[in-house]
């Protein structure tokens, strides 16, 4: 057969729009290919066909011939060969048209990896195989995968002179994503770039129409409607032209019929807004206050609505790059429990109903984030940013929540709250720390920056470690512009915004600036010494003010006692302590519900009471050092995505259930032979400590597990299977720190197994082990 001359003649055929004959032309030239037995013409036959009834929309032929395809494929024992994945990537880009995206997936990576392995990584066939594979994670709405892969597709075709319309094709794709992704200044970029191509040719290609439809929606988005209008028409023409009145030209009329309603409804210029609270609450005014009247008006005095919460535009701060996600028209609306039982689920629904576009603009939520937008129980909203459904009711509680949520809670603006309770607690946390605790927090900063900024700083330059001091050069940073909002009764919002935020407050706002400059100076800079000592020197100027501090020591650690002591007759150590104790049984709580265990969900899972207590009487035992060491254990852990309780559990069975344990074993971090045999000796030193413990109060031993771990069953791990699993998770240094602890208590004659059981018989309302072991 005359390969050329087909394909010659299927070029006319499209070029001429007599696309109603392609399809009869190539099934006489594959029954002739299949007569003549020329299976190397019947495959790019079958490839063409694949490609014309995926473009017309004839998806069941077309995933038929796939199949027919495969099996030439495979009886020419062409596998993993190029020609092989070329007619995988036609087939992937089939399925993915025709919704079978599972499928499509399997055979972009298989065409991936025959690539990877024979072809340079900047062979223009990966520029296809990532142009193609960005279609399907745009059908599987994961945009950001979509840019990543047009991005590489781009600095690949872009360094062929003669791919021009590869060029053009991917401006177009890369455009798309980033419209679904809210970045429409980046798209449009992208787009002129492509017109600027496509536009040299009289006769324009096909995907010509992919880029004026991508641009209508651009227009759309930024609120220019006519324009929208015109390129969705101008698409349509295309698209007829090419492929006739096939699904894309559907897609883009029903495009174009919706903007053309709304340019009726909304006629003149589109309204602009400076920042996101003004548009969001506009939009409430404009539509959701409309809707409370005509659906839900008997209980207008009881919901208050607002835009507060996580998000740039709640703190005012949003701008053109903190708008690509999570930001758009919207409010909150918060009801009491009583209110929400009553219409919660039909106010949401109603909500859901309300446009989802407004001033050009359309709100673009990242997956799996948090809900920012819609309806809320006042205290569950209160209770997802802080923790707590209400203002702290103790100084412990202050101390337990960090700044940045309160910020979040507090942030944004309230459009109407008629019953007040919402505003009631804004109003109490807005009030901000209890002085108190404002000045242990204080205090603490104060020793932070004395710490990163004073001390570590030029010791690590000493050192020649630049990067050690860029990290202590961060860390006065951060706990500078934390002091600096705890001196202005303000809460320091999320630390990307921290110093943004400054320049809004009425006190120090300079440190701000000179932050700025710092920034502009290299590591190893003199002035930055001296510019950290002018910044210490304003702190400290302040804090006198405030009757915090007196003296002119410009070293800010040796200020924190008099800090401190500004607290009339308070035993901070103690309370610092409690509140290391609470954090670190707050991280563990979380771990611990995470846990998936064999038949369900472990009761003790949702016994929170019985939880505390076991905890804090172990960790009332320990030193600050140990509390902070293992709380930094956890926090470690979970940036890494690991959990450590499930490891504990997991370390547990190789006591227990040694084969078991196997299975999992890999699972875990190694341990060393002398990281084991510390263990084991602690172990040992507290099984003899229980064993002790359980001779002198045997009634409230036995309240606690069995001993030794020859007494495990399947129902019941003994304290010292439980132990060991426990220790195991330490990180170095925290083992290092108990292992200190140990030793101390062993010299100093105390039994670690008392103490602990002692503070439980407090925690449970005993006066001492020795009453509870008399009333038992």
């Amino acid at each position: 057969m005359n390969m050329e001359q087909i394909l010659q003649e299927l070029d006319r055929l499209f070029a001429t729009y007599q696309m109603d004959k392609a399809e009869g032309f190539l099934e006489n030239a594959m029954a002739e290919a299949e007569a003549a037995g020329d299976d190397n013409s019947l495959i790019t036959l079958l490839n063409e066909m694949i490609g014309y009834l995926r473009d017309v929309s004839k998806y069941d032929k077309c995933c038929a011939y796939c199949d027919k395809l495969m099996a030439v494929l495979s009886r020419n024992h062409l596998q993993g060969s190029i020609p092989y994945a070329t007619s995988l990537l036609n087939i992937a880009n089939a399925y993915r048209a025709a919704g079978k995206l599972a499928e499509s997936m399997t055979n972009f990576k298989a065409v991936t990896l025959i690539y990877q392995s024979q072809l340079d990584d900047n062979d223009f066939r990966f520029a296809s195989l990532y142009n193609n594979m960005s279609l399907l994670y745009q059908e599987m709405g994961d945009f950001e995968e979509a840019c990543a892969c047009l991005e590489k597709a781009l600095a690949i075709v872009s360094a062929y002179a003669d791919a021009r319309i590869e060029t053009a094709v991917t401006h177009t794709n890369l455009a798309a994503s980033l419209l679904k992704l809210g970045r429409y200044e980046e798209a449009t970029r992208h787009l002129k770039a492509a017109f600027s191509i496509f536009e040299m040719d009289e006769q324009k290609d096909f995907h010509y129409s992919g880029a004026l439809s991508a641009m209508g929606e651009a227009q759309y988005l930024a609120g220019n409607l006519e324009e929208a209008a015109r390129y969705y028409r101008m698409a349509l023409a295309e698209i007829e032209k090419n492929t006739g009145r096939s699904q894309a030209y559907e897609i883009v009329a029903r495009n174009l019929n919706a903007v053309e309603r709304q340019m009726e409804q909304m006629p003149g210029v589109v309204r602009r807004f400076e920042k996101g609270l003004d548009l969001c609450e506009a939009f409430y005014h404009e539509y959701g206050e409309p809707m409370l009247r005509t659906y839900f008006a008997p209980y207008l005095p009881y919901i208050a609505v607002g835009m507060v919460g996580e998000g740039s535009e709640c703190l005012g701060f949003d701008d053109e790059i903190s708008r690509d996600h999570d930001f758009g028209p919207g409010s909150c609306m918060f009801l009491t429990d009583s209110v929400y039982e009553e219409i919660g689920e039909a106010l949401q629904e109603a909500y859901d109903r309300l446009p989802k576009t407004y001033m050009g603009v359309t709100r673009r939520a990242t997956p799996k984030a948090p809900k920012r937008v819609g309806v809320f129980r006042i205290g569950e909203f209160y209770e997802r940013l802080t923790g707590l459904p209400d203002v702290p009711t103790t100084n412990q509680q202050w101390l337990y929540v960090q700044d940045y949520q309160f910020a979040a809670a507090t942030n944004g603006r309230v459009f109407r709250d008629d019953l007040g309770e919402f505003t009631r607690i804004r109003k109490g946390l807005l009030a901000h720390y209890p002085e108190e605790v404002r000045i242990r927090k204080i205090a603490r900063e104060a020793a932070l920056i004395a710490q990163s900024g004073q001390y570590n700083y030029s010791r690590m330059l000493e050192r020649g470690d630049k990067v050690a001091a860029q990290v202590a050069l961060g860390e006065f940073e951060k706990h500078t512009m934390a002091i600096v909002y705890l001196l202005n009764r303000r809460y320091a919002p999320f630390y990307k915004w921290m110093h943004r935020g400054m320049q809004d407050l009425p006190l120090l706002a300079v440190i701000g600036d000179i932050m700025n400059a710092i920034a502009d100076m290299q590591i190893g800079d003199e002035r930055i010494v001296q510019t950290i000592e002018i910044i210490v020197t304003l702190i400290i100027d302040e804090m006198r003010k405030q009757s915090l501090t007196t003296g002119n020591d410009n070293y800010l650690d040796h200020h924190t006692d008099n800090i401190l002591r500004s607290i009339p007759q308070k035993e901070h150590t103690a309370t610092v302590r409690e509140e290391l104790v609470e954090k670190l049984i707050r991280l563990e709580w979380h771990d611990f519900d995470q846990v998936k265990n064999i038949g369900g969900r472990a009761d003790c899972q949702d016994d929170w009471n019985t939880f505390s207590i076991m905890r804090r009487s172990q960790y009332l035992t320990w030193t600050a050092p140990m509390l902070q060491s293992y709380i930094s254990d956890f926090e470690e852990a979970d940036k890494a995505g690991w959990n450590l309780i499930t490891e504990k559990y997991g370390r547990m069975m190789e006591s227990t259930d040694p084969a078991g344990y196997a299975a999992i074993a890999e699972r875990f971090p190694e341990i060393d032979p002398e990281k084991k045999q510390i263990i084991e000796e602690i172990v040992k030193i507290q099984v003899g400590w229980m064993e002790e413990c359980a001779q002198r109060y045997p009634k409230s031993a036995s309240l606690a597990r069995s001993i030794h771990t020859y007494e495990d069953t399947l129902y019941n791990t003994s304290y010292e299977t439980y132990l060991r699993g426990e220790i195991s998770t330490y990180s170095d240094r925290t083992l290092d720190l108990y292992g200190r602890f140990v030793a101390s208590l062993c010299k100093e004659g105390k039994n670690l197994a008392e103490m602990t059981i002692g503070n439980s018989a407090r925690l449970y309302g005993y006066d001492s082990l020795e009453d509870m072991e008399s009333r038992l």
